[in-house]
């Protein structure tokens, strides 16, 4: 996403005043970021009985039906999914999960219904997942805008940075300088790490033509302090300037729950389970020399998660890297695994075990979980679905439906975090 045309215009569209001026005064107070939703679509390219999607088919359907919906700008990831079916036959799936920043109105539900009717009929599907999340998600676009909420008490928050890699004027930022980007400006600032994802963003301009832009995700796991605020702003400033952008988009999403480990109490255990996404980081080194090779990894996940949480997974890849006492800049392959499931002890228990499980075969000392028990999950059919007036707990249908829905046809529960 994060490509300047779109933030521009997002902001043309939302902004009433001159306070999203990349423009720095000392003068001038803080602009209010954004409060806006973040959508997360989960498309399936297994079609029952024919084949798969092709990229080809996939870029022509956001082209045609999402981005003309939603031209302000979307980032779409790889990513692959897979669940077991009804017979305990594991069936995986490569998928597509396109995100974008909205305002709440009825207009943007519908939509959101459109595109997924769309995708359903066009290539016989039976649903596609949908996860929003507006609560305590705060949105900026440009620079030295109020992003955080700074607690009196220190927590932790999710922050993610999309950086767009074309150039005004022609070329792009490679991946070496990207790299080197990250290992100079944004790594000597947050130093305990950072996880690097890729992407593809577009949008369309005012002409209506389409711009499509190589991008960069880069997610953090902070504390909401001010001083870390001004981390942020720097490296944001840091990246215009260098490579000549406009903007770059940041989400802080300050209503998580994080671990590095064992035993944590992560999970509210709701009296009436209610549908939460759970996004665990796995490194890949391997102490000692060596890492956990594709192989390897996907057996972990043939054999352990995906027998507890057989309704369905999505798979990312990743690079992590931090940097040591010494000031060594350690990366690290990653996978990033989300899961959507209830919030009962049982999954709270099974969550705990892979994590067990994983520290153990691969002789690692953690594994990072971030929580999120604040989103609206539902499996988006033709049929338009109204606002509700608060996230938590509406429009949360129990595990038990969604499978039902979907082993009708052998589709996946979930293929997702991002």
């Amino acid at each position: 996403m994060s490509k300047k045309s779109v933030f521009n215009k997002i902001t043309t569209a939302l902004a009433t005043s001159t306070a999203l001026s990349l423009a720095i005064a000392v003068d001038i107070p803080k602009a209010k970021a954004f409060s806006l939703i973040q959508e997360d679509l989960f498309f399936g390219r297994n079609i029952a009985g024919v084949g798969k999607i092709s990229e080809k088919e996939f870029q022509a359907f956001v082209d045609g039906i999402i981005t003309p919906r939603f031209p302000a700008g979307l980032t779409i990831f790889n990513a692959n999914g897979q669940f077991l079916d009804s017979t305990g036959r594991l069936i995986e799936e490569p998928a597509k999960v396109v995100t974008f920043f909205r305002e709440e109105s009825s207009t943007n539900e519908v939509s959101i219904s459109e595109i997924v009717k769309t995708y359903r009929k066009q290539f016989n599907q039976e649903s596609v997942l949908q996860v929003a999340n507006k609560d305590d998600l705060t949105v900026s676009f440009g620079l030295d805008e109020d992003l955080f909420n700074n607690s009196l008490v220190p927590k932790l928050i999710q922050t993610d940075l999309f950086f767009g890699r074309n150039i005004p004027g022609g070329g792009e930022v490679s991946e070496s300088k990207f790299q080197t980007f990250v290992d100079s400006v944004i790594t000597p600032r947050f130093p305990a790490g950072l996880t690097i994802f890729d992407a593809d963003g577009q949008f369309q301009d005012s002409t209506g033509i389409i711009i499509e832009e190589p991008s960069k995700v880069v997610s953090l796991l902070l504390e909401d302090a001010l001083s870390n605020e001004t981390s942020v702003n720097e490296i944001v400033a840091a990246y215009l300037q260098q490579f000549n952008q406009e903007s770059v988009l940041v989400a802080a999403n300050q209503d998580v729950k994080v671990s590095f480990g064992l035993g944590d109490d992560l999970i509210d255990n709701s009296p009436v389970p209610e549908l939460i996404q759970a996004d665990l980081f796995f490194g890949r080194n391997i102490p000692g020399g060596g890492e956990v090779t594709e192989g390897e990894f996907q057996a972990f996940v043939d054999s352990v998660i995906t027998p507890l949480f057989p309704a369905g997974l999505t798979i990312f890849d990743a690079n992590g890297q931090f940097q040591d006492s010494t000031g060594t800049i350690i990366e690290e392959p990653s996978k990033v695994i989300s899961l959507i499931f209830e919030d009962t002890l049982d999954n709270e228990t099974s969550i705990n075990q892979i994590l067990e499980a994983y520290l153990q075969q691969f002789n690692q000392e953690s594994v990072l979980t971030v929580v999120d028990e604040d989103i609206r999950v539902r499996f988006v059919e033709s049929e338009t679905v109204s606002e509700p007036s608060s996230v938590a707990g509406v429009l949360l249908f129990s595990t038990s439906i969604i499978a039902w829905r979907l082993k009708k046809k052998g589709q996946k529960q979930h293929c997702f975090v991002k």
